[in-house]
């Protein structure tokens, strides 16, 4: 008797290679508790099939496993290629020369949000207001700015708040060389200094294809000491005890019915013209004079539970259905 062919794949998770491990058998298996692990568990409870595949540099294997099984999406959690997150948008442009259906956001997308000088400036050329800024090379270009102090420093080409720490605030010409020329020594990239807006830090998730505009929630700092963080650095997004001993945490924003109504369409103007998909984290200042400042876009943001908890941008939705509605989302997509 003829041996029957397993069904056809639904779902495809494709997962960084350093997430789990190969088991007997080459079958992968990602970290237990880890966010792979948990997205895993919601596929399987709605689709029939879920197949992990893992990213391999090696690229020839990945493509083989994927033909193979033929998925009719592919889940798309990668975030690197052995560690470099500017090669999250190869992985995408893999996934298109393919021509599968997979979720998130694409090549074009990754690349106008990462480079957090363009970005800016499409958002410009969309009449919303973003900081003054300049891209810094080297100590001519900082000899070359007319944008006032404080500035805040990073990579242009950063991942969220990698590198963003308390030096990152310069207030002078000799603390700006010194931050932009530390970042071009380790990084190999230059630096964009933006005017710092003193304000209100404010974050928008979007989820769908239209997309759907979720209520925006705004980061407190309850320590009125001067040494207390004025923004939002990776240690503060990543360490809860840094948190709690400046007593920082996340609401939904306190605003007026215009200013929601102003955050809601600059939102979704945005969504579109960096051509981000399925869902995305923007991050706002809300300065001190009234006006709505981009700082910078986060597509396909991280899904762990922990992470989404904290920032409350996907408040209301529970995780089944925020998962599911990124999949049908893709799916949808023509």
């Amino acid at each position: 008797m003829p041996k029957r062919k397993p069904p056809r794949c639904d779902v495809a998770l494709l997962v960084d290679e350093e997430t789990g491990e190969y088991v007997r058998g080459g079958r992968f298996i990602p970290e237990s508790d880890d966010v792979e692990e948990k997205v895993l568990r919601v596929l399987r409870r709605r689709y029939r099939r879920v197949e992990v595949v893992p990213f391999s540099p090696r690229v020839v294997a990945t493509i083989e496993r994927i033909r193979a099984l033929k998925p009719r999406i592919v889940v798309n959690l990668t975030e690197w290629v052995e560690g470099d997150r500017k090669l999250d948008a190869a992985i995408t442009g893999l996934l298109e020369i393919m021509k599968v259906k997979y979720t998130g956001t694409g090549p074009v997308g990754l690349r106008l949000s990462r480079d957090k000088a363009l970005s800016k400036s499409i958002v410009y050329g969309l009449g919303v207001h973003v900081p003054r800024y300049f891209v810094a090379n080297g100590a001519a270009d900082v000899r070359r700015a007319d944008v006032s102090f404080p500035l805040i420093v990073k990579p242009q080409f950063g991942d969220g708040s990698d590198e963003i720490n308390k030096h990152s605030l310069v207030r002078n010409l000799r603390a700006l060389r010194a931050r932009v020329k530390n970042l071009r020594e380790r990084l190999g990239e230059p630096a964009v200094c933006e005017q710092f807006i003193p304000g209100r830090d404010l974050y928008v998730g979007l989820l769908g294809g239209k997309p759907r505009v979720l209520p925006p929630v705004e980061m407190v700092v309850r320590s009125r000491r001067r040494s207390a963080p004025q923004f939002a650095t990776y240690r503060l997004k990543n360490d809860p005890r840094y948190r709690a001993k400046w007593g920082v945490y996340y609401r939904r924003a306190r605003l007026g019915a215009a200013q929601r109504r102003r955050l809601r369409e600059a939102s979704r103007r945005i969504f579109h013209a960096l051509q981000l998909r399925d869902y995305a984290r923007l991050d706002f200042r809300l300065g001190k004079d009234g006006r709505l400042y981009f700082i910078e876009a986060n597509p396909n943001p991280d899904l762990d539970p922990h992470a989404l908890n904290r920032s409350g941008c996907f408040a209301g939705i529970s995780y089944p259905r925020l998962i599911e509605t990124i999949v049908e989302s893709a799916r949808r997509r023509r």
